[in-house]
């Protein structure tokens, strides 16, 4: 009997694909407002055999599917909702929900083991399921899903060979004894027979050389970890807030090239994902709390870990089997060692002065390297004067805090910071206003009114002195010890006054640098205008996407840590710099970052009572929480936003606020509302002339248009988006509504026409760089492929979407695992040299 292709829709009927135009019926669409899935509905078979459907119709109370979703239902209430489960058990939100309304089946190999340990672990009574293994292997039978092979190999995923992570900056040069501890390291970090991965904790006082024993040592081994070595300073002590591992995860992420996806909480378990079986360095520097250091901490015992803290952290030996080094003093011997390895043979030649001078820096490598250093530099003096010069050394400073009395390097640092020329001690001192842990140049030229050539050489003479240290990537950074006697001589030296100018010029700075690195990656925002500010033209080439793009990952952290400066002169300035990253954010989904910024910015501008500022800020940090998946609230703070724009008479932000709100509802299906309120901003994107708004926006309605059957409506919004985007070169925007326009031209029966639309967002996809967007067009070539009874190249299509969608770590990989589960072998199978891994 001839095969034939059937199309299973949402009632249950069936009828022959067609490659007309043709208009889907209301019957067809599901009670949830969408049309099902290609994946759900596609088989080759013939007339006589029945074809499995994850509809809803087929569904009875005695069906798997059934009691699947109400036993579901009933776990995640008694858990507290869908949020409350995706913090438990680290599987995102929209997977429970999709799950619990039979929109999909969670994937039995990324989502249901975690999923499935948590609903064991809820008592039977409460839930109506007792055996979860079996009731998910019955849901599997009805609907037909093929159990996994775990050996199989995606069929076209293309090679991606693994980023290399080498993290390290810069160290000393010069690194003298230590052998014992270095010895020590060796036995714990490299021993390759523990269940668990082997830790030190690099203990000690500050200045003790904690960091440095750290760096020689990671330095020294980096070739026993081939799959990279990632570091981090976790600012545990010191004026800066702790580092929060939230921050630190998506970019560790990003170095072994796997994106963080939609939700923060799964990001500690992705990290170990990403390092299972990789030999992996982890260097945790300067660490306050356990709690700082359990997320970042891997599973597989082939990665090593590596901390240096002032504190012994106990909970990590108890829970982790780490095992702590204590880091005290130099010994006489190996401080005389140093002293020799840096001046040479006078130490030879004035032994009683070598031994004072050692005495005199407290024996502790950071003061003895700056002692060190000026008695190098001045060859024709004797070691004695050097002596006597420090000893009658007048400190009127106070003792600087630390744990060890022994250990206050203040004489030594009073001593060097006198040999400064004004100039240079000036920037010293103006150094230690800037919140960053690293700095660059052109910054420091804004902090003290110079150039950057200028404000380069005051820093190089300034790390030749130990007084500042090179990252090695052009930027500089100060010991915290350092940065304490820093900013005690400002209070000394400088006013209240000419701190608080310095500051906002830092900040006016950063708005102009970061305004200029944004027009780049994004030139069609709407950008209000700035207070005038000291020129940028040395941060990066304008010209350069890429450039701008680095500057800006480099600089973020640092444009954090300003927008939470908590001083109230700068408030006016903080919310504004939060609102410049703003494009940054969203291209890169740095969700983290965005909130932790844009929450100090909102507090700033309702502390300065700037109505406008906060209904911006609001508008913005409510787009962060919606990328989070965190729905309720951002319309929360979009409504906030909406009632702050209308009371500033800001139309433009009235209009933003209620197409965001449109974007919420249409998540939820609730779309008449979303179509009204969209429709409402478009009115005023179009009077105001705001054409990149019009593309968006008619966009948004399009989508919601193609769920209610409007699918003329939409193809016409489409239409005219996709224009606006051709002549506004707006490849991201332009990726994602011709990827509408496939899914609309599916819908109707247009599969030529729906797959060339699909061809082109992958074109355009490429041409902005995400691969998201790509993976999705993907997605929707192996819907057209299937629609076709091409069912190779769909399956070819769907796993290339698959690898990419785990790897960026997005929820809609279990739906497209889901659309593989579901789809037969094909009669032919496609051999790989067939199949083509990119569209033509």
């Amino acid at each position: 009997m001839p095969t034939r292709l059937e199309v299973r829709c949402g009632t249950g009927d069936t009828c022959p694909a067609e490659r007309t135009r043709r208009t889907i019926r209301p019957a067809e669409v599901n009670c949830a407002g969408q049309v099902p899935r290609p994946a759900q509905f596609v088989r080759c078979r013939t007339p006589s055999e029945e074809v499995p459907s994850m509809a809803p119709a087929g569904d009875t109370e005695r069906s798997a599917r059934h009691r699947f979703r109400a036993g579901l239902t009933r776990a995640v209430a008694e858990l507290g909702g869908d949020r409350a489960a995706e913090s438990a058990s680290g599987v995102h939100k929209s997977i429970w929900y999709d799950a619990k309304t039979g929109r999909a089946i969670p994937d039995e190999r990324s989502s249901w083991p975690a999923m499935r340990v948590l609903l064991a672990s809820l008592a039977p009574a409460r839930t109506g399921v007792r055996d979860w293994d079996a009731l998910y292997a019955a849901v599997g039978v009805e609907v037909g899903r093929r159990r996994r092979r775990p050996t199989a190999t995606p069929p076209v995923a293309r090679e991606e060979r693994r980023p290399v992570p080498r993290q390290l900056p810069l160290t000393s040069a010069v690194f003298t004894g230590r052998e014992t501890e270095v010895a020590s390291l060796d036995r714990v970090l490299l021993n390759a027979d523990l269940p668990t991965p082997p830790t030190v904790v690099v203990v000690g006082a500050p200045g003790t050389g904690k960091t440095g024993l750290a760096l020689h040592w990671a330095h020294r081994m980096a070739s026993a970890f081939p799959d990279g070595v990632l570091h981090v300073d976790l600012r545990g002590w010191g004026p800066a807030e702790p580092l929060p591992p939230e921050l630190i995860l998506p970019g560790w992420l990003r170095a072994f090239g796997v994106e963080p996806g939609e939700s923060p909480t799964d990001h500690s378990a992705m990290l170990r994902t990403v390092l299972d079986g990789l030999r992996v360095l982890i260097l945790l520097d300067n660490a306050g709390s356990e709690e700082q250091v359990r997320p970042l901490l891997p599973g597989s015992p082939s990665c090593a870990v590596l901390v240096t803290s002032r504190k012994e952290l106990p909970g990590l030996a108890v829970q982790h089997g780490a095992e702590h080094l204590a880091l005290g003093l130099l010994t006489p011997t190996e401080s005389l060692l140093l002293l020799r390895t840096v001046v040479g043979e006078r130490v030879d030649r004035e032994p009683a002065a070598a031994q004072a001078m050692t005495r005199l820096s407290g024996r502790l490598p950071l003061a003895l390297r700056i002692v060190a250093e000026h008695a190098r530099r001045r060859p024709t003096r004797s070691l004695t004067d050097l002596v006597d010069t420090l000893t009658d050394e007048d400190n009127p400073l106070d003792s600087l805090d630390s744990d060890d009395p022994r250990s206050d390097p203040r004489t030594v640092f009073s001593w060097s910071y006198r040999q400064l020329t004004n100039e240079v001690a000036r920037t010293f001192r103006m150094f230690s206003q800037h919140p960053g842990d690293l700095i660059e140049p052109a910054a420091v030229a804004a902090l003290t009114g110079t150039t950057t050539r200028q404000a380069t050489r005051r820093l190089r003479v300034l790390s030749r002195a130990h007084l500042v240290t090179e990252s090695g990537t052009g930027r500089y950074g100060m010991h915290d010890l350092l940065r304490r006697y820093a900013e005690e001589l400002v209070r000394q030296h400088d006013t209240p006054a000419s701190v608080d100018f310095v500051r906002m010029d830092l900040m006016r700075y950063y708005l102009h640098a970061v305004r200029r690195a944004e027009t780049v990656i994004e030139p069609h925002r709407y950008r209000p205008a700035l207070p005038p500010g000291p020129d940028t033209g040395d941060a990066f080439d304008t010209a350069d996407r890429h450039a701008a793009l680095a500057w800006l990952d480099a600089e973020c952290a640092n444009v954090v840590a300003l927008c939470q400066q908590d001083l109230p002169t700068l408030d006016p300035l903080r919310w504004r710099l939060a609102y410049e990253v703003k494009a940054y954010f969203f291209l890169t989904k740095r969700t983290s970052e965005w909130v932790a910024s844009h929450e100090a910015a909102l507090a700033a501008a309702i502390r300065a009572g700037d109505g406008q500022g906060e209904a911006m800020t609001r508008s913005n940090l409510g787009l962060a929480r919606h990328e989070q998946g965190d729905d309720d609230g951002a319309l929360r703070e979009y409504q906030l936003a909406h009632r702050c724009f209308i009371a500033v008479n800001d139309l433009h932000g009235v209009s933003n606020a209620l197409a965001h709100q449109a974007a919420i509802y249409r998540r939820r299906a609730e779309f008449d509302t979303s179509l009204e309120l969209g429709r409402q901003a478009l009115i005023f994107y179009r009077r105001a002339g705001q054409r990149r708004n019009v593309a968006i926006t008619l966009r948004g309605l399009a989508v919601a248009e193609v769920e209610t059957g409007r699918h003329d409506d939409a193809e016409r919004h489409l239409t005219e988006c996709l224009a606006i985007c051709g002549q506004l070169g707006m490849a991201m925007d332009a990726a994602r509504a011709q990827h509408a326009l496939g899914r609309l031209l599916l819908l109707v029966g247009r599969l030529d026409e729906s797959a060339a639309a699909f061809r082109a967002a992958v074109r355009s996809s490429e041409q902005c760089g995400s691969r998201f967007e790509r993976a999705l067009a993907l997605r929707g070539l192996g819907r057209v492929a299937a629609m076709s009874g091409d069912v190779g190249q769909a399956q070819a299509w769907w796993q290339e979407a698959l690898t990419t969608l785990r790897i960026l770590g997005s929820a809609k990989a279990d739906e497209v695992a889901s659309d593989l589960a579901a789809l037969p072998q094909p009669f032919s199978p496609v051999r790989p040299a067939d199949r083509r891994s990119t569209p033509e």
